[in-house]
This record gives structure tokens, sequence and C-alpha cells, in this order.
């Protein structure tokens, strides 16, 4: 009962790890397209507003999807263990 119990719940907390590493992204999305907008060699650049709130939107909405995943899933799961 406890194996299956944990098996029905590796799948919440991978989608809840995903999240989280998909939020930790784009709270840092600035830091990260300045790093990926730098041409190899140059001084100086600059880094369009554009880009920067496209790394900064776009995993923060994957983390929130992957969040709103993981509470789904362990509803699911956690009524199947209830049931049994």
């Amino acid at each position: 009962m406890k194996n299956s119990f944990l098996n029905s719940f590796k799948l919440v907390v991978v989608f809840f790890c995903l999240g989280v590493l998909a939020l930790i992204l784009g709270v840092n999305g600035e830091a990260v397209a300045i790093f990926i907008s730098r041409p190899s060699g140059a001084g100086s650049w600059t880094t369009s507003e554009s880009m920067m709130n496209g790394f900064i939107y776009i995993p923060t909405a994957i983390g929130v999807f992957f969040f709103a995943l993981a509470t789904i899933v362990f509803t699911i799961s956690y009524k199947k263990v209830q049931e049994k």
C-alpha cells in the first residue's frame, strides 16, 4: 500500500519541480535575456524590451501552468488513493 501511494505522487513532484524551475527562470528573465543577447567580444550592447519581456513572461506562464497541472494531478491521485 505504501509503495503504491508513493508511486501515485511521483508525477506531482515532477510537475511541481518543473514549475519551480520555470518560475526561477522567469524571475531571472531579464538577466538571462541580457546574457543571451550579448554578441561575442562586445563591450556594450542593447537588449530589446520585448526580448526581456519574453524571457520573463513566457517562463512564468509555463511555471504557473505546471503548478496548476501538479494541483490537478495531485487531486486526481489523492482521490484515487482515498477510494482504495
